[in-house]
């Protein structure tokens, strides 16, 4: 290995260890306020530490909040008008500009329909989405709310991203640097540039997942459907009784079928040995009288 390709190698290695540094610093805060960093200690909520400007006087910063905010809410109404309402909230939502995640519809047994729906809205349109979920003949029987901190999850990806950034720049500088002529020297530095762009990638994919988290809203809707009541009683099951009825009876009519066609190949073995028993016992009483 040659001197300059040993030096590339410590100016790689060097430069991801700051990147490690970096990242651990920031996934791994000291308990003591003395040895952290300034720009990262928190003071009452989301205050960091104050600084200076450039005249020298105090200047005190603040990293916002980045929250990942989740409403369930759940409804109630008739299983009848499930799929309508759903269809219409949809609707809202693409008024509204939204993200569709999951929508879903389920009939079960006792004739129900259960209907589930997530969406990510943006925080200016819940107000009028949840507002278009109690209107009738939906009611609101369920709603909470969960808010996820993704404040030090988004610095610490956006940390890396700048690290690794400057770090492909830096090898970019030394691939198109006329002294660097050796094969050996070009293919250590593309092989990191390799590694370092798939790390960009990968970093560049989760910074802006999360974003959307914190963006945005989730909205998750579950619909819970009622049986349609006449004088206050359920009269599905002899509805549901009636309906089945034509099935119950081609199912007993094929399974008589059945019966018959196992049965119909041995009536004829069954008959000849009734009439050699039947033959047998005649002639042994003819022959005792």
């Amino acid at each position: 290995m040659t001197n300059r390709t040993a030096r590339i190698l410590l100016s790689i290695v060097t430069g991801v260890s700051a990147l490690t540094f970096s990242a651990c610093s920031l996934q791994n805060p000291s308990h003591d306020d003395s040895a952290v960093p300034e720009v990262f200690r928190f003071s009452g909520g989301y205050t960091v530490g104050q600084g200076q400007d450039a005249a020298g006087a105090p200047n005190q910063s603040r990293i916002s909040p980045r929250m990942a905010i989740t409403h369930s809410f759940t409804l109630r109404l008739p299983s009848a008008d499930i799929e309508m309402v759903q269809r219409r909230h949809l609707d809202e939502c693409a008024k509204l500009n939204c993200t569709v995640i999951t929508t879903r519809t389920t009939r079960v047994d006792s004739g129900r329909v259960v209907a589930s729906s997530s969406i990510r809205v943006s925080p200016e349109g819940f107000a009028d989405f949840a507002k278009a979920l109690a209107s009738p003949p939906a009611q609101v029987t369920g709603h909470s709310q969960i808010a996820d901190d993704k404040t030090m999850p988004l610095l610490d990806v956006e940390k890396r991203l700048e690290g690794k950034t400057a770090l492909r720049d830096r090898l970019s500088a030394m691939l198109k640097d006329p002294g660097t002529t050796t094969t050996a020297d070009l293919l250590a530095i593309e092989k990191e540039l390799t590694q370092v762009q798939g790390d960009i990638e990968a970093a560049t994919a989760q910074r802006d997942y999360l974003r959307t988290m914190t963006d945005t809203v989730r909205v998750d809707i579950s619909y819970q459907g009622t049986a349609t009541l006449t004088a206050g009683i359920d009269f599905f099951p002899i509805s549901r009784a009636a309906r089945e009825f034509g099935q119950t009876v081609a199912s007993s009519v094929a399974v008589l079928i059945t019966f018959l066609a196992t049965v119909l190949p041995w009536i004829p073995l069954v008959a000849l040995l009734a009439w050699g028993v039947l033959r047998a016992f005649r002639r042994r009483r003819s022959a005792a009288a």
